[in-house]
């Protein structure tokens, strides 16, 4: 087993295992915000003016990248093509929590197992793996299709519920041999048996990434894989007649390898096979969904088959997952013909990742930019509408929601190249008349960054804007390669909540927290009321033990709600909390919640502040609870670990793991790493660098540990200054990397 690097795995090539303010602030247009608490972790960035502005006068065209929506053009229903995942979540269906799952409106989730080797580790028979497969499939589907979503596809892979994930062993009984089919048509028969029977709708991928060795060994197109394939689908469709079978689920588009399409559709018509729904991944640098659906479209057409649903079952590779790049996959699968599409996943599979949305931090998951991305684009309600789409590498896409009373943009880059002055020009206000109001549109710009873990997204413009000619002009500053932006035309946005957290917390202690909830809108919020909840990564989703929470002003559980709040106007409720004498010394997570009603609509929002435990000497010092960056992962799929998991994927130089220890004097001190290096990568001694406070690494040699379950420890003497300090474990050149970190401990 490799050190968690960059394991062989389900849908997707190679995929990583595993990772304050004034009472009353009415002004007579737009209302201004100022920053919202020091500790909000975006804070937000408002334009304050009392008088619209023309959209004549806005922008410097001749500076600004300009991007066109025409309100006044629907194009198409939106339907949220893109807010699709591929695993993400646990092998139980459990994890991630509700508040990382809701509010993305997954339509299309995509999973086989995996996690226990299945029929090829079963022996080619029903056994345990298979059924410990099967069994993540039923739970996952029963918590994902009882969401509230309208409709929702779950793409079974078949062939990682047989166990081909990715470096099959050498003796596999590949479906098919020497013509032979029933063992296959067994294990088929097993598998959909029990699907049907568990009464959640399943859509049937026969198998994935064919076009690959490493998942199907006897070559694509070959006597043996028709064989397979044909064999599949007749059974399958006698087990289940009204059963959705997808494929061919090739690796490779139709743009980059044509051949393998044409050969695999002339043969399924002619065989009676063709797929209900037609799959493949978006996964090259770059793969356009607009263009390759049209190039899927065109194949259909060229062997005389009627057109049918298309899937991009995986799209954006692992060195485009940043929010810039997500923003614009999800903006040209919305212009795309695709019906449905699940994001790639590289850190994968048994950890609730949700596909790489949500970041490890030491007081558990937490949302990033990317997660941000997909939760502007859920925003993308009611029908599509003409835009720019792509100007330069730069993508829009938009949609109109009368009974949302909104519009919404999103914009991305796939370069991640370009910086400076944006435009967005909006025409066809006269379609939408319930957006104006005295001749002005408010509108707000929200800025996504690529970073994690993100709580909220920031405000970078919020104002009314003068209609002229139909049309009004936002303007704003693209800050940063890869960033992503959401702009909504709304007279609810923004509606922000922020918290003051204590710096820690300890045993036997109360602390005050003020809870702060802003009305940037310009619509009058009523029902407003706040809560404040206190989590820890092992409550799984639950308040953390040893929390007491009130309202200061009222000795009451729940705070009383503000029955009405005016546009600009905030509310500060201050929250006791109150720690037990027992409480565990660790990391909490602070959390701010508000709702209320606007325009008839529903308003929630949510703010957290991390609360880390700084280790002091002696203290067992979780790798996976400290910093991880440069491609660094969180793993859990090698035992013996300490802690809630390990950190992995140091196979490449870059990744790093970066703690905080506090030592009450400077002098020279003893770090001990607990780590494993197993029999892949490089011969003899791995090696890693370890630097203290940004000062010149050390090299530190890491012996062979035998094998990945077995953890070793390796000492180096590091120098400290009194207070907190910085420790570094990294893959730098020079160094031969290939390990996996437990933990660190310091010792006298």
């Amino acid at each position: 087993m490799s050190p968690n690097p960059r394991r062989l795995l389900n849908g997707g090539r190679r995929v990583g295992t595993a990772g304050a303010l004034g009472q009353d602030r009415r002004l007579r247009r737009r209302r201004g915000l100022a920053a919202l608490g020091a500790l909000c972790v975006a804070a937000a960035l408002l334009v304050s003016t009392q008088n619209p502005v023309s959209a004549d006068t806005r922008v410097n065209a001749s500076s600004a990248k300009q991007l066109s929506v025409d309100l006044s053009a629907q194009t198409k229903p939106s339907t949220g093509v893109g807010l699709g995942i591929l695993y993400g979540v646990t092998q139980d269906g459990l994890q991630p929590a509700d508040q990382y799952v809701d509010p993305l409106k997954l339509n299309a989730f995509r999973s086989g197992g995996w996690y226990s080797g299945g029929w090829i580790r079963d022996g080619f028979t029903f056994g345990a793996a298979t059924q410990a497969n099967i069994d993540a499939v039923i739970a996952e589907a029963k918590r994902l299709q009882q969401r509230p979503y309208h409709k929702f596809e779950f793409q079974v892979l078949l062939s990682d519920v047989f166990g081909s994930t990715g470096g099959a062993p050498a003796n596999t009984l590949w479906p098919c041999t020497n013509g032979d089919c029933s063992n296959w048509i067994s294990f088929i028969d097993a598998t959909v048996t029990q699907l049907e029977a568990s009464g959640y709708d399943f859509t049937y991928e026969i198998w994935n990434e064919p076009d690959l060795s490493m998942f199907w060994g006897p070559g694509v197109n070959t006597t043996q894989y028709f064989q397979m394939w044909d064999s599949a689908y007749r059974e399958i469709r006698r087990l289940a007649p009204s059963a959705t079978i997808a494929g061919p689920s090739f690796a490779y588009t139709p743009e980059r390898r044509p051949e393998p399409f044409q050969t695999f559709l002339a043969h399924a018509k002619a065989a009676g096979t063709v797929p209900d729904e037609i799959t493949n991944h978006n996964e090259g640098d770059i793969d356009d969904p607009v263009t390759v659906g049209q190039s899927l479209a065109d194949a259909l057409d060229a062997n005389g088959i009627a057109q049918r649903p298309l899937s991009s079952n995986e799209y954006q590779p692992a060195d485009r997952q940043t929010a810039g790049d997500t923003a614009w996959y999800l903006a040209r699968l919305a212009q795309s013909n695709y019906a449905n599409a699940m994001r790639g996943n590289w850190s994968c599979c048994t950890i609730p990742n949700l596909t790489g949305l949500l970041t490890k931090t030491p007081s558990g998951w937490a949302p990033n930019g990317n997660w941000w991305v997909m939760r502007t684009y859920a925003d993308l309600t009611g029908s599509l509408v003409s835009t720019s789409e792509q100007v330069g590498s730069t993508a829009i896409s938009a949609s109109v929601d009368p009974a949302e009373r909104r519009a919404v943009a999103l914009i991305g880059d796939i370069q991640g190249g370009y910086v400076g002055p944006m435009a967005v020009n909006f025409t066809g206000l006269s379609a939408t008349e319930w957006l104006v109001r005295d001749g002005v549109v408010h509108a707000t710009v929200y800025r996504i960054p690529d970073e994690g873990p993100l709580y909220a997204r920031q405000v970078v413009f919020s104002q009314d804007v003068q209609v002229v000619n139909d049309g009004i002009t936002v303007p704003f500053d693209f800050q940063s390669e890869h960033d992503a932006y959401g702009i909504y035309l709304s007279w609810t946005e923004p509606q922000e909540v922020s918290l003051e957290a204590p710096s820690e917390v300890q045993a036997g202690s109360t602390y005050t927290v003020p809870v702060t909830f802003t009305n940037g809108g310009d619509q009058v919020d009523r029902k407003v009321q706040t809560g404040l909840a206190v989590y820890t990564d092992s409550a799984a989703g639950e308040p953390a033990p040893g929390f007491t929470i009130t309202c200061a002003d009222s000795d009451a559980a729940t705070c009383p709600s503000v029955p009405k709040l005016d546009p600009g106007q905030s509310v500060v409720v201050q929250y006791t909390v109150t720690t037990s004498a027992d409480l565990p010394k660790g990391n909490y997570r602070f959390t701010a919640t508000a709702t209320a009603k606007s325009e008839g609509q529903d308003i929630s929002v949510q703010n957290s502040s991390d609360v880390l435990q700084q280790c002091t000497i002696g203290d067992v010092c979780e790798a996976e609870d400290g910093t991880l960056a440069g491609g660094a992962c969180f793993a859990t799929d090698h035992p013996g670990y300490t802690g809630s998991g390990f950190v992995a994927c140091f196979t490449t130089s870059g990744p790093s793991v970066t703690q905080r220890i506090m030592a009450q004097a400077a002098g020279t001190y003893t770090l001990d790493l607990r780590y494993a290096a197993g029999p892949d990568g490089p011969a003899g001694t791995r090696s890693a660098s370890v630097s203290v406070n940004g000062g010149a690494p050390q090299q530190i040699p890491l012996p062979l540990t035998g094998s990945w379950n077995t953890w070793g420890d390796a000492t180096i003497p590091v120098s400290l200054v009194a207070g907190s300090n910085m420790i570094t474990v990294s893959y730098r050149a020079g160094d031969a990397g290939w390990f996996n970190l437990d933990h660190l401990v310091v010792t006298t």
